[in-house]
């Protein structure tokens, strides 16, 4: 079962627009929790969307979680969250998201809440093939609506990450920092996205 998301509402939760492959009938969160029998997904007007990632993607969300976790490991201003599930409108019980990875500074984190109602501090979502560009633009704005600083859209194949505040939208292509949430934060874009390669073979 698969959907296609095109446009998200930041007071409604997603608008389900084309391509469901499998009816359903309309779900609430709970109940989607159930149904999902713990595989990660999205509520969108009811309707789950099961995330399933390719290896471009599994590989810049393992390399971007170490090196924000590494980071904060050194500066305990906040915490990085893998997949964590958002319930950004309260209420609406048919829809939530999820970002790929989450940054949430220790001012914001809730330990009494299962999940945020509040959008993490630096939401980050990567590209897979079969993403759209309108789809996850407007997952940046509801993010950005609904309490982020800062969102990054890490892209494997073009090589860049698209920065986007409530000011400014821009690619960096080369060294990626974020002073409005990780102050001291600096990185290089290949080193996010790409795995080193072995120049030589490691001795028994």
């Amino acid at each position: 079962m698969t959907t296609v998301v095109e446009t998200w509402d930041s007071q409604e939760g997603p608008l389900l627009t084309t391509n469901i492959v499998k009816s359903q009938a309309k779900l609430t969160f709970e109940q989607a929790l159930q149904e999902s029998a713990g595989e990660p997904f999205e509520l969108v007007d009811g309707k789950i969307v099961f995330k399933t990632h390719e290896a471009k993607h599994a590989d810049a969300r393992a390399l971007l979680c170490g090196a924000l976790g590494k980071f904060l490991m050194r500066h305990p201003i906040g915490r990085v969250r893998l997949g964590a599930m958002l319930l950004l409108w309260p209420d609406n019980p048919y829809g939530a998201c999820r970002a790929d990875l989450s940054v949430v500074l220790n001012e914001n984190i809730r330990e009494e809440q299962r999940y945020a109602t509040r959008a993490p501090d630096l939401a980050i979502e990567i590209v897979s093939r079969h993403d759209g560009w309108t789809e996850l633009f407007e997952k940046a704005r509801v993010y950005l609506e609904k309490g982020s600083r800062v969102v990054w859209i890490a892209d494997p194949y073009q090589q860049a990450v698209v920065v986007i505040t409530p000011n400014e939208q821009r690619w960096v292509r080369d060294t990626l920092t974020c002073p409005e949430v990780l102050p001291g934060f600096s990185i290089n874009v290949q080193d996010i996205l790409n795995w080193p390669t072995a120049t030589t073979k490691a001795t028994e």
